[in-house]
């Protein structure tokens, strides 16, 4: 009889161990928060494409990780900076002392991340800037341990695209207009820079405020004697209303129209229609571009939202690549900022994104492939097709004109 005891003694025993042991582990996993990531973008306003674009593909990539990494599921909070500094502000508060997240995904605007950027400086958190890409946010200057960039900087695209214009077209003499404002000023003057150190001019520069419904009288401005061709930077509805009127304005057959990619954004060709055909930008991501991981992801994308990837789409994915990447490489453990500052850093160079491999420079800026870009046909669709490549340029190689 004792012997029987015994061995439920021990039976009882085990069990009450293996009891325990769940339990403990059961509450471990519970006690594993999230990762949070917020997103901080403009859902209304003028630019609510490009928000969907970074969403969309925020939300395919962890959708195709199983919605975690490093042990954690992903949780994303969405907040709407209505493209507006203040509204940006108050909201990028929201998602890091009440949301408590741990990445910060935006904004869009280059004015909203002039806005936000010092506190996020300060701020326990890291941010992914998908596409605010005014020179200044990750110069020398500003540049951040806990901020990193996967868009191109204004210097990156434009630069080049100066000298390309130079060596590749007949034009000499150009315009340059753009929106009044960081991103649209830096933009055509990198242009300037590159176009007149290759031996260009640009005889007249023209400057519409944001948000200008009625181009006709800058249209005008832009008419000149000698005017060879125009170089461009709009955005959003902006984009579509300035196309457009150049073609009804009868400049388009007159004046060769290029520009940054912004003014010919995949998503808004369907607006701006055949006005943009023929309109050559510079550009770091097209979803036509032949590659076998941007085929996969192309495909992906189009499979879950009826439509093809802009760069916005791009960024976004890329952005959701580089936190699952972090996650994954330090198991979880995200709250010391340096440590997941370093990891990323450390990370990345494993990271294929749909453009080709990922790299960072020293300011936490992403190296990019630059193409040339022309707005045509394909199968019945308007479509950025890339007709030439300017290389793998660093944020370095192009601010020499005004990092001096």
């Amino acid at each position: 009889m004792a012997t029987k005891k015994g061995k439920w003694f021990f039976v009882c025993l085990g069990l009450a161990i293996s009891t325990l042991l769940l339990t403990g582990l059961n509450v471990s996993a519970a006690e594993k928060p999230p990762i949070k990531v917020g997103l901080l973008l403009p859902y209304t306003g003028t630019m609510p494409l490009q928000a969907k674009g970074v969403s969309d593909g925020v939300e395919l990539y962890f959708a195709e990780i199983g919605q975690k990494a490093g042990g954690r599921a992903i949780q994303v909070i969405k907040e709407d900076d209505e493209n507006n500094p203040t509204v940006g502000l108050t909201k990028v508060r929201r998602l890091v002392e009440q949301h408590k997240v741990n990445f910060v995904v935006g904004p869009v605007s280059s004015a909203v991340a002039l806005a936000i950027h010092e506190y996020l400086r300060k701020a326990p958190v890291i941010q992914i800037n998908p596409c605010a890409f005014t020179r200044d946010l990750t110069s020398p200057q500003k540049a951040s341990t806990n901020i990193f960039r996967v868009v191109e900087t204004t210097d990156q695209t434009n630069y080049p695209m100066g000298k390309w214009m130079m060596k590749s077209t007949p034009h000499r003499n150009v315009v340059i207009t753009a929106s009044d404002f960081s991103a649209g000023h830096h933009s055509v003057e990198a242009f300037k820079a590159g176009f007149e150190e290759a031996g260009g001019k640009v005889i007249k520069e023209v400057y519409p405020k944001l948000g200008t419904m009625d181009f006709a009288s800058f249209l005008t401005a832009i008419d000149i004697k000698g005017v060879e061709a125009v170089y461009a930077w709009y955005a959003g509805t902006d984009a579509v209303r300035f196309v457009q009127q150049y073609q009804e304005f009868g400049l388009k057959k007159r004046i060769p129209l290029y520009g940054y990619g912004v003014i010919a954004d995949d998503p808004y060709l369907p607006s701006i229609g055949d006005a943009a055909l023929g309109v050559i930008t510079s550009a770091h991501y097209a979803y036509t571009l032949d590659l076998p991981q941007n085929r996969t992801f192309v495909k992906a994308y189009t499979s879950k939202y009826n439509e093809p990837p802009s760069r916005y789409s791009e960024f976004g994915y890329v952005s959701a690549q580089v936190i699952a990447a972090v996650a994954e490489a330090l198991k979880g453990e995200l709250e010391d900022i340096a440590k997941v500052s370093d990891g990323i850093k450390k990370s990345a160079a494993k990271i294929e994104t749909p453009s080709g491999p990922l790299a960072f420079d020293q300011y936490n800026q992403r190296v990019v492939n630059v193409y040339v870009e022309k707005v045509e046909k394909r199968d019945g669709k308007l479509a950025n097709v890339i007709i030439d490549r300017l290389g793998t340029v660093a944020q370095a190689d192009a601010w020499k004109w005004w990092n001096k």
